[in-house]
């Protein structure tokens, strides 16, 4: 049954619950959100019209108020003097110099409206000319005009000009000849039509005709004049905006902006005094139309026609209030009805506008008709309905026709169409004659997609037309309908699935209406206002995919950006181009959605404010690097020191600071430090306004108001590494987001005024921002969660799908494929942050039935996952397709293999061991060639013809046939309509060890010879401390295969998972009489004369010399091998040490480190020389040249220096925490050891002292 709409008397509203408005006197001082306004005077207009018919010698005089001109042959005439709006004016004519000429006057009295008058028509005759067949003439007199127009008269003779002047055709007709004037042809970009369209066909008398046409700049579209032809006002190249639902006139919220009590209806003083924006009234207003200039709105409490200047908001009433001097309309029933001027018009019960923006055409529900109002006049008249309900009756005079309770019209190719609710149909009206005749359903409510007059329709409610379709608004069968103005007319369904519901979605397979009451269109989509869930929603006509753009699905009063914005009952929409209009009946107000965003810097090279003029001014020198996306230029680099960038004036909303009702975000990738951190500050950092701020000593986040600091986040931020980070307002609450997941922070503090303007990376008397920043955003309104979660997504474009798998199983792409978890569990992600991605055991799996919108054929795709197994079994990451050879697409592994699958046509790479590891895989697929990208590098590609099937299912976590369950973690699942470039993924990635110019994939000509990581530990019960995760057999991780295993003693190494700032470490026991380390024989591959070593590590004492790494034998008894240890001497002293010849050749000169400090130690030796590093900095050492070392009689060595003698005296064993060490056997070049470095300090939280790609 359709719900029940509370309409409209003011006696219901106690019924409907609408809330009154208390205001002090005070209030509406701060009330002019909207406009700024300059108390214009009324306008000053011009008064005119066309003379024609004037005997040679003749001339006509034309009087107004005293004021007189003369005119002695046919063309235009203008009054000198201007008139203000509101003037009236009454033309008189005295013709002389021919003694049998007469003239006629029409449209001679009126009142000056809001634009000139150019239509008063003087047309003279002769008594004595000589009557023929061609006596008399025809003529067009046309104003506006600015550009080419073509008139046509009787389909055969045509004229073309682009000036305003009266222009007359050649043909001459005869008394009783019957004339039709069309316009064939005019440029785009100006709408021109008939003044009145009645007038541009009929019947010659004996004297000379003149037809008006006036011409608007603009685009008729969806019924109205747009500023362009075809506006996007939702952007496709970002198909999630965040638009913020603004009070433009009428009920205004007592706090700017942000809720309040809602506002009380007013009853309308007639006449034509205006009132401001904030001052003016409605009673459920509904309609709306505009030309270009104005915003026309139906007051339907009210029975007036009401004009809004949409350059200041100022509000009068065009129409209705039965003034006095009307005259009673025709046809049968003609309750509250008056044609007449302006307010001396009456209506009964007027509820939709459309125009061309010449005429307005009101479609009166309670009164069953279509008036017409003439734009320049204000002249009310009636088009078409008899004023009866029943019974139905279509008929070529207008007024004779019926409607019952029709809902919309809209003006779509030169006809009328009109949604008739309750006779279920969709009926057509002709502008110049009023035929009235039905387009489409048989009457019967119901749903059939079918021909015209064979469809069905379950009340109609709204009707737009656009790219040669009529669009309906289908109430009672919740979907939205469309039929074809071309061949038999056929209906079609494009959205709902017919059952009642706010979901998100897809045409008519998942998208669902709860009452889909208007329709407007901006030349390209579709708008839909759902009545009952309260919403606003958008319809992308290109795939039928709806999303809710605002709404926070109850009822309310509040200007609020998306879901958190409330309304009463939205109305009618309206599309000028440039901004949607919404009407709300039970909040009484005129609202429109804007842009929520008040500030975008992206950094793409410069500091330049997307959004407005706010550029961003430079201190410092802040450097352009490589953003989040993986585009060259777009962030800055910030020192830590001098470097900051502020906008140039304060960020303001409504005129006024911005202090509450707010979200400001920015992508981060902070380099560490030991100070608190400003990331960015609105106001004067510790007295008043608010600021984010980064503790760089624990990596957690904070947000300062006035000086006071709220708690911490409850995730740390990691180093080297893209974050995104958001703060936001809502009545003074202040909550912080950190990569689209909130924070647990419950802070509630009013900012003090704020006395200096928004700054990014500024300290103020905390310290500047180290590190890169991209995309800071401003916006008005608290952005909800899911908004948040889709700002923190990199690489955004193309995407299909994306699955942060941050507690939840939403699809945050673009296409709803919102995941059924069965069995899978949340988990910590590779940050360690809890609920960050999803634990799967062999048997659970996510699942989407029926997915839209993946790739399919042979069209491009990437399909990207972070994942960490467990299990050496093949397993699936992502699949989707179908099991027929090539007709399938997804990611495969085995303990050794990853994959870009095609299902039996698949390609694969084998290479070293992964598990336990967080891995980042990315498959590709440009149309001809596949791609495997491991943690941004290149592993495989092959030439495929891949024909990917439409998918019944979507996996994660398990093949698309139910087998391959994955056992492990799997996050950040991805999939493109497009193939990623290798910037991209590295982008997602992050810095790896293989992303250097020297590594290969083929062993033997990669630089890349050893390899040892945490992850790769074989560990489990055993005899170390705690007796479990002790470590028997340590996997080199290279792909070479030089693995490590325990050594002599029956202790073992063990694995601490929280080992290093929160990565897993390998704890070696040096001090006990049991030492613990790992051996294996002397590898080759390692004794050259070069390398670069990467070394992670935390002393726990500096006991005796620490021996990290050996590679051969002492000498004696050996020739010698390579050692990395650390010396004594009053600190700390890596050393790379020549066995050989028992020197060092590359020392530390200065104690490096302390008890317990994470370090990453980097050694470059090029066979004479070298340098040390710490932390990625230079650190002072010593170098000997011409080293020699050799294999013979030793082994490799991992947790201790072998010096000769009876175990445990046989060397210096290293006590303390071991992390990543790697060996390159050659040195790398900076840019590439920076690449490692940077990969360690992510992972490690060390920070190291260079920039990080």
């Amino acid at each position: 049954m359709q719900k029940t709409i509370c309409f409209l008397l003011i006696f219901v509203f106690s019924s409907c619950s609408i809330p009154s408005l208390v205001r002090s006197p005070l209030e509406f001082l701060g009330l002019m959100r909207f406009f700024t306004r300059s108390n214009p005077s009324p306008a000053e207009l011009s008064l005119g019209g066309a003379v024609s018919g004037l005997v040679s010698g003749g001339k006509v005089d034309i009087t107004n108020n005293s004021e007189t001109v003369s005119v002695s042959e046919d063309g235009n005439f203008t009054f000198p003097t201007k008139l203000k709006t509101g003037t009236t004016y009454d033309v008189t004519i005295a013709w002389s110099g021919v003694s049998t000429m007469t003239c006629t006057l029409t449209n001679g009295k009126g009142t000056m409206q809001a634009d000139n008058i150019a239509n008063v028509s003087i047309v003279c005759t002769n008594a004595s000319a000589t009557t023929s067949t061609t006596d008399y003439e025809v003529g067009v007199s046309v104003t506006g005009i600015t550009s080419s127009l073509s008139v046509q008269l009787n389909s055969s003779e045509s004229l073309t000009f682009s000036t305003a002047a009266l222009h007359k055709f050649t043909t001459r007709l005869a008394t009783n000849a019957t004339y039709t004037v069309t316009i064939s042809a005019q440029t785009a970009g100006s709408v021109c039509a008939f003044e009145e369209p009645s007038a541009s066909v009929g019947t010659m008398a004996s004297a000379n005709v003149t037809i008006f046409i006036r011409c608007v700049t603009g685009y008729l579209s969806g019924g109205t004049i747009q500023t362009v032809a075809a506006a996007t006002l939702v952007n496709p190249s970002n198909p999630s905006p965040n638009f913020y639902l603004r009070t433009m006139v009428g009920g205004y919220p007592t706090n700017t902006p942000g809720p309040g009590p809602g506002p009380s209806p007013g009853n309308v003083p007639l006449g034509t005094a205006t009132s401001s924006a904030n001052l003016a009234r409605f009673i459920n207003p509904k309609g709306m139309a505009t030309d270009g200039t104005f915003v026309y709105v139906v007051d339907y409490g009210n029975n007036l026609i009401r004009k809004i200047n949409k350059s200041n908001g100022d509000t009068t009433t065009f129409a209705g209030g039965n003034a006095g001097g009307g005259t009673t309309c025709p046809g049968t029933t003609t309750t509250n009805c008056k044609d007449g001027v302006g307010t001396a018009a009456q209506f009964h019960g007027p509820f939709r506008l459309t125009t061309d923006g010449t005429s307005l055409y009101v479609l009166e529900f309670d009164g069953h008709r279509i008036r017409k109002i003439n734009l320049t006049t204000a002249q009310v008249t009636t088009l078409a309905g008899n004023g009866n309900a029943a019974p139905f009756a279509d008929n070529a005079n207008g007024l004779l026709a019926s409607f019952n309770f029709p809902h919309d019209i809209t003006l779509y190719n030169g006809i009328l169409f009109v949604a008739d609710r309750y006779n279920n149909r969709i009926r057509a009206v002709s502008p110049v004659t009023g035929a009235v005749s039905t387009f489409a359903g048989t009457g019967v409510n119901g749903y059939a997609d079918l021909n015209g007059t064979s469809a069905q329709f379950d009340n109609p409610l709204g009707i737009v037309g656009l790219g040669g379709f009529l669009y309906i608004a289908d109430i009672g069968n919740q979907r939205i309908r469309k039929i074809s103005l071309s061949g038999t007319n056929p209906v079609t369904t494009v959205a709902g699935t017919g059952t009642a519901g706010s979901v998100d979605g897809f045409g008519t397979t998942s998208a669902q209406f709860d009452a889909p009451f208007s329709i407007a269109t901006d030349g390209t989509d579709l708008f839909i206002s759902d009545y009952t869930t309260y919403k606003i929603r958008h319809l992308r006509l290109s795939d039928a995919r709806v999303i809710t753009l605002v709404g926070s699905g109850s009822a309310g009063y509040v200007d609020e950006v998306g879901s958190n914005a409330a309304m009463g009952q939205p109305v009618y929409l309206l599309s000028d181009g440039a901004n949607l209009y919404v009407s709300e009946e039970a909040n009484h107000a005129i609202r429109r959605l804007e842009n929520a965003e008040l500030l975008r810097y992206t950094f793409d090279g410069n500091s330049n404010d997307s959004i407005g003029t706010n550029n961003g001014l430079w201190t410092g020198s802040p450097t352009s690097t490589v953003d989040e996306n993986g585009n060259a230029t777009g962030a800055y680099e910030f020192n830590g020191t001098t470097d900051y960038i502020s906008s140039n004036t304060s960020v303001s909303f409504n005129s006024s600071q911005i202090t509450d009702y707010l979200t400001i975000s920015a992508w981060v990738h902070p380099s560490g430090g030991t100070t608190d951190q400003v990331i960015f500050s609105n106001g004067t950092i510790g007295t008043d306004g608010y600021a984010l701020i980064f503790q760089a000593s624990t990596r957690y986040l904070y947000i300062q108001v006035n000086g006071t600091a709220s708690g911490l986040s409850t995730n740390k931020i990691p180093l080297n590494q893209w974050s995104h980070v958001t703060i936001k307002s809502f009545n003074h609450n202040w909550r912080l987001s950190l990569n689209g997941r909130d924070q647990g922070i419950v802070f509630n503090s009013i900012p003090n005024t704020l006395t200096s303007n928004f700054a990014v990376a500024y300290g103020g008397p905390l310290s500047f921002f180290k590190g890169k920043v991209s995309d800071v955003r401003i916006f008005k309104g608290a952005l909800d969660d899911d908004a948040i979660q889709r700002l923190a997504i990199q690489v955004p474009s193309g995407l299909i799908s994306y699955f942060p798998l941050n507690g939840n199983s939403k699809d945050f792409g673009n296409y709803f494929n919102d995941l059924s978890v069965s069995g899978a569990t949340p988990t910590s992600d590779r940050n360690g942050h809890a609920n960050g991605s999803y634990n799967f055991n062999g048997g659970s799996f996510l699942q989407k039935l029926n997915p839209n919108g993946l790739p399919t054929g042979g069209n491009a795709r990437t399909n990207c996952a972070w994942f960490r197994t467990t299990n050496s079994a093949g397993q699936y990451i992502v699949g989707y397709g179908t099991m027929t050879g090539s007709s399938g697409n997804g990611l495969v592994i085995t303990s050794t293999v990853t994959g870009n699958f095609g299902v039996t046509d698949d390609v694969t790479i084998f290479h070293e061991d992964f598990l336990n590891q967080w891995m980042h895989l990315c498959g590709v697929y440009d149309s001809s060639t596949a791609y495997i990208y491991e943690n941004g590098v290149l592993r495989a590609s092959q030439n495929k013809t891949w024909t990917t099937a439409t998918s019944p299912n979507l996996e994660v976590g398990r093949l698309i046939n139910g087998t391959g369950n994955f056992f492990g973690d799997i996050d950040d699942v991805r999939i493109y309509d497009r193939a990623l470039t290798v910037s991209e993924m590295k982008a997602i990635a992050g810095n790896y060890p293989t992303q250097v110019s020297s590594w290969n994939q083929t062993l033997a000509s990669s630089s890349l010879k050893f390899y040892l990581m945490p992850e790769a530990a074989s560990y489990g019960a055993g005899i170390c401390s705690g007796g479990v995760n002790c470590v028997g057999f340590w996997v080199d991780r290279s792909g070479n295969g030089y693995n490590v295993s325990q050594g002599l003693g029956l202790r073992q190494p063990f694995l601490l998972n929280n080992g290093i700032n929160g990565a897993a470490a390998i704890r070696f026991v040096g001090t006990s009489s049991d030492p613990a380390y790992l051996t294996a024989a002397c590898v080759a591959d390692m004794i050259g004369s070069t390398n670069t070593i990467f070394s992670v590590f935390s002393e726990s004492s500096q006991s005796g010399n620490n021996g990290i790494f050996q590679n051969g034998a002492p000498n004696p008894p050996g020739p010698g091998g390579k050692l990395l240890y650390i010396t004594r001497g009053g600190g700390s002293y890596p050393t790379l040490f020549n066995l050989f010849s028992n020197t060092p050749i590359n020392q530390s000169t200065s104690p490096f480190n302390a008890i317990n400090e994470p370090v990453i130690l980097s050694l470059d030796y090029n066979g004479a020389s070298g340098i040390l590093l710490k932390n990625g900095t230079v650190s002072s050492s010593a170098n000997t040249a011409a080293p020699t070392f050799s294999c013979t009689g030793g082994n490799l060595e991992i947790g201790r220096y072998y010096y000769g003698g009876s175990y445990p005296f046989d060397g210096g064993y290293f006590d303390g925490l071991l992390g990543d060490f790697i060996y390159f056997n050659q040195v790398l070049s900076t840019s590439d050891r920076q690449i490692v470095e940077c990969y360690l300090s992510n992972k490690y939280n060390i920070p190291v002292g260079h920039t990080c790609p």
